[in-house]
């Protein structure tokens, strides 16, 4: 599976995922459309999936074959392929001259360039940021100290301050960092435990691992418009989990004073600050609306979430499953690997017999067939491609090789038969 093809099998995703998100984000927990996030993000950094008989995709392609038959059906011209000499092995599609399979093309030049300039672009605004918060100093106060003895983790947690931000932050992966204004106000505990919980949600979840996979992602897909979009959306969704944890944490009585907190800590940024995660969004609106709607989960939608969640896999995120027909094997070698040697040679005399046969009406016009060298010659030159067409009902006698010094198709009068 090429780029192009992940690509666009994930923005299929994406628009599914985006529609159920506007009907169903204050319904359903947080966590079910990071989970959909996920699947759209394996969708385009993983170059396979798992065949399905239930995928959209397997819709797509009944559809098309069903197009293709009736196309097929209904027309009495063109051909392709080799449609009357059982396995002609010599017989190929055209192949560009002069093309080589590791060479670059235009088009793959522009996408690595992008893929490079995107992925620059990031990595030099986060290392601007890395320095600036390296310039922060460590928070020293016994509420601190007591709240991170409270809320023990594997991986060694720093509360720290700094100038330079205006809203509280997080980054860092394996060594992670709650970074705070300067200007907090270290007397307000209630605040600090609503900010603190906030961010160590991030913390305990990886976000900030699951932004650089996004950030991945599209450095990779960056010329999908859909993939921007998705990295918006999961984004505001880290917050909504968060926020949707701290309200379950110390209960909905406190929405409304954490919604207040939201107010007042809401705060314009004109610098880009990537793979971090921010305490407070430009959608302050919206997650203020969403903190007012949480309900407590029921059990029938912690049921609709995980059955969303595997539905849109099993529809969205596996690919078409192989047909009886793609299984069929090409030629009599593919399907007759278990034979004797003799038995193989014995088929192919066979073969080379019928076409023989079957192309022995066109020996006096000059056209025949050299069961050695198992191809056809016309006058002792080597023949490209024949046709014949052999009644109205579209019938033909043809085929088409790489290679050859001339082309030819037979000639017939109003009743087709054959004069040359």
């Amino acid at each position: 599976m090429d780029i192009l093809q992940m690509s666009f099998s994930a923005s299929v995703l994406i628009v599914a995922v985006v529609m159920i998100r506007a009907l169903m984000l204050h319904k359903l927990p947080k966590k079910t459309f990071l989970a959909l996030w996920g699947v759209v993000v394996c969708r385009l950094l993983i170059p396979f999936s798992i065949p399905s008989r239930f995928s959209f995709y397997t819709g797509l392609d009944m559809v098309k074959r069903m197009f293709a038959e009736r196309t097929a059906s209904s027309s009495t011209e063109g051909m392709t392929g080799i449609p009357n000499i059982p396995n002609m092995p010599g017989a190929r599609a055209p192949i560009g001259i002069g093309t080589s399979a590791a060479s670059i093309s235009p088009v793959e030049m522009v996408w690595l360039a992008g893929m490079c300039v995107c992925a620059l672009f990031f990595i030099v605004a986060y290392i601007k940021c890395r320095k600036e918060f390296r310039m922060s100093l460590p928070v020293e106060n016994d509420f601190a100290a007591r709240w991170l003895l409270e809320h023990p983790l594997r991986r060694l947690v720093q509360i720290r301050q700094s100038n330079r931000i205006k809203a509280p932050l997080t980054y860092g992966v394996f060594h992670p960092i709650i970074l705070l204004p300067k200007k907090t106000d270290w007397t307000d505990e209630t605040r600090l435990r609503y900010i603190l919980t906030h961010e160590f949600t991030h913390i305990r979840r990886f976000d900030t691992l699951a932004k650089l996979v996004l950030t991945a992602a599209v450095c990779v897909h960056w010329f999908n418009p859909f993939v921007w979009v998705m990295v918006v959306l999961a984004n505001r969704d880290m917050e909504l989990s968060c926020d949707e944890t701290v309200v379950r944490t110390f209960g909905e009585t406190v929405k409304s004073a954490y919604a207040s907190m939201l107010v007042c800590m809401e705060e314009t940024k004109s610098e880009l600050t990537p793979l971090v995660n921010h305490f407070s969004k430009n959608a302050t609106e919206k997650r203020i609306v969403s903190i007012m709607k949480i309900k407590k989960t029921s059990l029938m939608g912690i049921f609709l979430a995980l059955a969303l969640v595997i539905g849109m896999i099993t529809v969205f995120a596996t690919n078409t499953a192989a047909s009886a027909a793609d299984k069929e094997p090409v030629g009599a070698f593919e399907s007759n690997t278990s034979l004797s040697d003799e038995e193989i040679a014995k088929q192919e005399q066979e073969r080379k017999e019928e076409i023989a046969k079957q192309y022995s009406i066109y020996s006096k016009y000059g056209l025949t067939y050299n069961q050695e060298k198992d191809r056809f010659f016309y006058n002792g030159q080597l023949v490209r491609y024949f046709a014949d067409k052999l009644d109205g009902n579209g019938s033909y006698n043809s085929f088409s090789y790489t290679d050859g010094d001339i082309d030819l198709h037979g000639v017939r009068n109003a009743k087709y038969a054959l004069m040359g």
